[in-house]
């Protein structure tokens, strides 16, 4: 469990950080935190969701979450008005992880879908940001 809410995180945090055109997006800057709502086929029970708060401005979408620090390489990013769409592939001790998927901003919030496969181990999630405020220096 603490493996895939890594996972889920670190690409979380990929994809927030891979947005090339962040002058083009509805996104006001600021600290936002973001929480995914995961689905994992066959579990007996629902998965928590996971949350994480990470300062964000147009020029540095790179998120500072202390658990993560594996290498992620951004295969495919696109943006569509408001709406960023990526392929991540992560490397991490256990192996590769890939996520693919769309967010749209809103401003102050944000949403969109997330699919995951850590090493063949298949994830979904319903993702969600809203921005808190200023980031605290």
């Amino acid at each position: 469990m603490y493996r895939t809410t890594i996972a889920v995180s670190l690409l979380l945090a990929a994809f927030v950080s891979a947005a090339a055109k962040a002058s083009d997006i509805n996104m006001n800057p600021g600290l936002w935190q973001w929480t995914a709502l995961l689905d994992m086929p066959g579990m007996p029970l629902p998965l928590p969701p996971t949350s994480y708060t990470t300062c964000i401005s147009r020029a540095d979408f790179v998120p500072k979450d202390s658990q993560l620090g594996r290498a992620c390489e951004t295969i495919d990013l696109k943006t569509e008005g408001d709406r960023v769409s990526w392929n991540i592939s992560c490397s991490q001790a256990a192996g590769v992880t890939r996520s693919w998927g769309s967010i749209t901003y809103y401003g102050d919030s944000a949403e969109g879908t997330i699919s995951i496969d850590i090493e063949g181990m298949q994830l979904s999630s319903t993702t969600r940001g809203k921005r808190l405020g200023p980031c605290q220096q």
